[in-house]
């Protein structure tokens, strides 16, 4: 079936994760080990209409939450010009009051806009469900086109990372393996080697010395 690599690029759909445009064998010697392709990972995705709808969903929402935080912003404001406009007439009490609503809500206002846009916010969160699946459709096209053209490994032409191989041109496994193996040998004495020799106060027999 082949190893697809998924992209491991971030950022919301206008910025775009990536996939690929055109698959095109690249020619190789005959002694080449492999048969190498490329693909515009960026294009396909910029081009496949299922970006375009994905990115419409995003934008609307984005501006659901740009409308909220609009009104937040005005409601501080309004509550703001209201304190400055009565400070005189109030008394300390109330102009304390006052001051701890404006207070509230720019505090408010601040966890609103984090939980949004923050690093791990519902706009990334939004941007990685709406991409997801795209991205293993792309990638499913990819690996389907690479089997039927018998190309062994696909590369992204804008990145040079790997977007998918035949199983036998992964070798991580093999890698893996070995060093493994690597290191239970350095565990293991070494054939020929003496063995260790008996500790201080004790005989080749396991007797005590006197």
């Amino acid at each position: 079936m082949g190893v697809p690599f998924p992209d491991r690029r971030t950022g919301l759909l206008a910025v775009g994760m990536g996939l690929a445009a055109v698959l095109s064998a690249v020619p190789v010697s005959p002694a080449s080990a492999a048969d190498i392709a490329l693909v515009d990972y960026q294009l396909i995705f910029d081009r496949f209409e299922g970006t375009a709808d994905a990115q419409r969903t995003l934008d609307r929402e984005l501006k659901e939450w740009d409308a909220r935080a609009k009104e937040m912003r005005e409601e501080i404001e309004r509550l703001e010009s209201e304190k400055e406009s009565q400070k005189l007439m109030l008394s300390e009490e109330r102009l304390r009051e006052k001051e701890e609503e404006v207070r509230n809500l720019k505090n408010e206002y601040q966890e609103f806009a984090e939980s949004i846009w923050g690093v791990n916010g519902q706009a990334a969160k939004r941007n990685a469900e709406l991409t997801a699946p795209i991205a293993e459709k792309i990638l499913n096209v990819v690996a389907r086109i690479g089997e039927e053209k018998n190309v062994d490994i696909i590369f992204d032409a804008s990145t040079g990372g790997v977007v998918w191989a035949k199983d036998d041109v992964n070798l991580t496994q093999l890698v893996l393996d070995d060093l493994s193996l690597g290191l239970r040998e350095e565990g293991a004495p070494a054939e020929g080697d003496p063995e260790s020799p008996p500790e201080s106060g004790s005989t080749a027999e396991g007797g005590s010395s006197e």
